[in-house]
């Protein structure tokens, strides 16, 4: 009887030092859930607030602005366009288009 007794106490001692250990490691792993929720939660409100300042950064009306005071830009004139006409013996030959073709080319003339 005593010998039953006294594996029970140790069985007893085994499955509860296991109980308390897999308890902290739970605790441990939710901490950890928590934390990494709480960073993606950031991540998602920095992605949104990046997502707002791309769509302001890329309004047309603001590009526009800034193209015409930082770049040296031009309206193209129609007498800039040329057609490449390539023939199969890998030659490139350039001819002007005649003034009626670019009826829909809008430019400076």
């Amino acid at each position: 009887m005593q010998r039953s007794t006294f594996f029970s106490f140790i069985l007893a001692l085994f499955v509860g030092f296991i109980l308390f250990k897999v308890k902290y490691e739970v605790v441990a792993v939710e901490q950890k859930l928590a934390l990494t929720l709480q960073q993606i939660k950031r991540e998602k409100e920095t992605i949104h607030i990046l997502k707002a300042e791309w769509s302001h950064l890329n309004e047309p009306q603001r590009l526009q602005k800034l193209a015409e005071k930082f770049l040296d830009i031009k309206a193209m004139k129609t007498d800039q366009i040329m057609a490449i006409s390539c023939d199969f013996k890998g030659e490139d030959k350039f001819m002007d288009v005649p003034q009626a073709h670019l009826a829909s080319v809008k430019g400076e003339e």
